[in-house]
């Protein structure tokens, strides 16, 4: 039984239980697997390139067999201990073939059974998406039949040139790659003895780039005939037999990347199937690799929330993959900082992304203070920090961590407030809902209101929060709304942005908006049809309204400050949009309205200091992270006021705040005034992290 889309849009997710996940209807699983990673992760180690994929890429230096020697070194491995790694990563699988790389994988396991001799876990690489089949094919010649290939029958390549067209994309649709797969996870998991799985390259081709093989074909089709009754297919095609239905094909006057809204169900339903067969067959690699060692830690390279269409342009969608993962990768840039246009950028959304899931997400961080501090403040722990040697700044760091991890471990967030990211919503229409959700979450980030980010499934438990956002989510179901109906009527609240609501799951629009008698001056979906008169939504005041025993605020817009960015392929909303809106005071004021005026963390300081809010349940204690995000123009920030609710709106014992700015700890007088702990964080360079308890 498969886990698809459909299940969470209408609230079953009773396939949970066949891929061992544990957890109620809606909830991030439970997973009893790898526990030792739940103390944080320190990770660095060598180079995940196994020597002879330098070879075969050419333009090497000539001392780049002695490097990647010196990489798995005993020397090496004692260096990253000394230095407080505490997981060394590196090389064991590229693609090859298990014969063409047996000498390499072996010089592995020994540098892992080194590792494992000082106190290290070990993380090693698997290359999922790449099939050298000059040698591959030498050692499995009916692989010929497992790779992917387009509507004109020819191989498809990873997207890195000319240069490596030797690397064929495998399908996934084809079991006989999947077993194969499977070889060398037992390679890894038995043989080389490892604690942690890197699969990378984790992720699709875009369009035009998809596969038409027969496995693919054939299995588009029998998804569709098992997702849907014939009564349903009649609803969702107009027919009932799919036989002869396609992936979709395309042309030089209708390239893919040019296409903003995606109605056409046959390319939503390949989407969805698409991103389905990327979660089953990690499905797989997740079973299988639990059965031989449930301490194995599974993490994957699929990127985070970038501003890109994942689930249209690569098959991604995180909400299908992350329950079976401990980390994520996002190669991402967008280093931290502030930009003089007003932009503050961050990989905060990443962050969130896996928070939710209770994943570590693994970025570039090493040798940037505030790329650390946005770390440790974000993502509780570490990481991935390179191969070494660290610089001072990271040494600092490590060392930080490690004093106070107790701060970090098995804390969780405390924000009341939550913003939903709607599947349906940002995948057939990713410019207008992506844009107006980055400008929602900019607006909190750069407010220090803390928030979490919130998935279709992740509807189910709503309870937690005081009030979500609903950022431009055009596409809802109707059981969507009545969840949201029932969250409202219980008292919790919502602040609704722009066409929320206008069309269902399938992007078919409603008559009337699906929100009506919730919120009243909505416009109606005929009104943004391209042939109706432009009206001008901005114009229109927010409003407020008491439903049941919660609140409803509708605001018709966020509106860009600023000359709209030019148009990006596949509408990509990249960090040249991260900025608050003209008319952010707007939102903050229906956001604290909606809460009852009683955010549970309240900090004064400029739009470039960020606060994260996180608490420690079994210590009874909560935990304000501040990142100066403008430290390169302000180094230091004075006298920042700060106050903050206690779990049960218990009174504080004591403030003290630590940094790896300043040696020791800081005691700070504080007041306990009703609901809040009032305190002034003296000063925060870079990072800043207070204990109140």
């Amino acid at each position: 039984m498969t886990l698809n889309r459909r299940d969470f849009i209408g609230g079953s997710v009773a396939a949970a239980a066949a891929v061992h996940l544990a957890g109620a209807a809606g909830e991030t699983p439970v997973r009893k697997n790898a526990q030792w990673i739940r103390n944080g992760l320190i990770d660095a180690g060598g180079t995940h390139e196994p020597f002879l994929f330098v070879v075969r890429r050419g333009g090497y230096r000539l001392d780049a067999k002695q490097t990647n020697d010196d990489q798995q070194s005993e020397k090496h491995l004692q260096e990253l201990s000394n230095s407080g790694v505490e997981v060394f990563h590196t090389h064991l699988y590229k693609g090859f073939g298990i014969e063409a790389e047996k000498e390499e994988m072996e010089e592995s396991r020994q540098a892992i059974a080194i590792a494992h001799s000082f106190g290290m876990k070990a993380d090693t690489y698997i290359q999922w998406n790449s099939m050298m089949y000059e040698t591959f094919f030498a050692e499995q010649p009916q692989a010929v039949n497992w790779i992917q290939r387009d509507i004109a029958g020819l191989p498809i390549l990873l997207p890195y040139g000319y240069e490596q067209s030797y690397r064929y994309c495998p399908c996934f649709a084809n079991q006989d790659y999947l077993e194969y797969l499977k070889r060398v996870v037992r390679i890894a998991i038995v043989h080389v003895k490892t604690d942690f799985i890197h699969f990378d390259n984790f992720g699709l081709n875009s369009e035009p780039d998809s596969c038409h093989c027969p496995a693919c074909v054939s299995g588009f089709r029998k998804y569709l005939k098992s997702k849907y009754s014939p009564v349903q297919l009649r609803d969702r095609f107009g027919f009932e037999r799919i036989d002869f239905v396609n992936p979709p094909q395309w042309n030089k006057e209708n390239p893919p990347e040019k296409m903003q809204v995606i109605s056409d169900p046959a390319i939503q339903e390949w989407i969805d199937y698409r991103c389905q067969i990327m979660s089953d067959a990690l499905r797989q690699m997740y079973e299988y690799a639990m059965s031989l060692n449930d301490q194995v830690a599974l993490e994957i390279n699929p990127a985070g929330i970038t501003g890109g269409n994942r689930t249209w342009g690569s098959g991604i969608d995180h909400s299908r993959l992350l329950p079976f993962t401990k980390s994520f990768w996002s190669e991402e840039g967008n280093d931290p900082g502030c930009r003089t246009d007003g932009r503050l950028i961050s990989r905060i959304r990443s962050y969130k992304l896996a928070s939710a899931y209770s994943n570590i997400l693994l970025t570039y961080v090493q040798d940037s203070r505030l790329s650390l501090a946005e770390d440790l403040a974000f993502n509780q722990t570490l990481g991935y920090l390179g191969s070494g040697p660290f610089s001072p700044e990271t040494k600092e760091y490590i060392g930080f961590y490690r004093n106070y991890r107790k701060y970090y471990v098995e804390s969780e967030s405390a924000a009341n407030i939550a913003v939903f990211r709607s599947y349906a919503s940002l995948t057939y229409n990713n410019a207008e809902t992506q844009l107006c959700a980055v400008l929602a979450e900019q607006t909190l980030i750069q407010s220090s209101i803390p928030f979490d980010l919130v998935f279709d499934e992740g509807l189910h438990n709503l309870s937690k929060y005081a009030t979500v956002i609903l950022p431009n989510c055009e596409c809802l179901s109707d059981q969507q709304f009545q969840i949201l109906r029932r969250y409202v009527e219980a008292g919790g609240s919502l602040v609704v942005i722009g066409k929320t609501g206008l069309f269902d799951e399938w992007r078919r629009v409603r008559i009337s908006p699906g929100l009506e008698g919730m919120v009243d001056v909505q416009q109606s979906a005929k009104v943004y049809d391209e042939y109706a008169p432009a009206i001008d939504v901005a114009a229109v005041a927010a409003t407020r309204k008491n439903v049941g025993k919660g609140r409803v605020g509708y605001l018709p817009a966020l509106d860009f400050d600023g000359a709209m960015p030019p148009y990006n392929r596949y509408f990509e909303i990249t960090n040249e949009y991260w900025k608050r809106p003209r008319n952010w005071q707007q939102l903050i004021d229906l956001v604290r309205w909606a809460s009852g005026d009683r955010p549970p963390l309240l900090v004064d300081g400029p739009d470039y200091l960020v606060a994260n809010y996180t608490r420690q349940t079994r210590e009874q204690r909560v935990i304000v992270h501040l990142v100066n995000y403008g430290v390169a123009l302000h180094p230091v920030l004075k006298s920042v006021s700060v106050s903050a609710t206690l779990p049960e709106f218990r009174k504080a014992a004591r403030v003290i705040v630590y940094s790896p700015d300043k040696q020791g700890e800081q005691q700070i007088s504080f007041t306990n005034d009703g609901q809040y702990t009032n305190f002034i964080v003296p000063e925060v360079e870079t990072y800043a992290l207070v204990i109140i308890g």
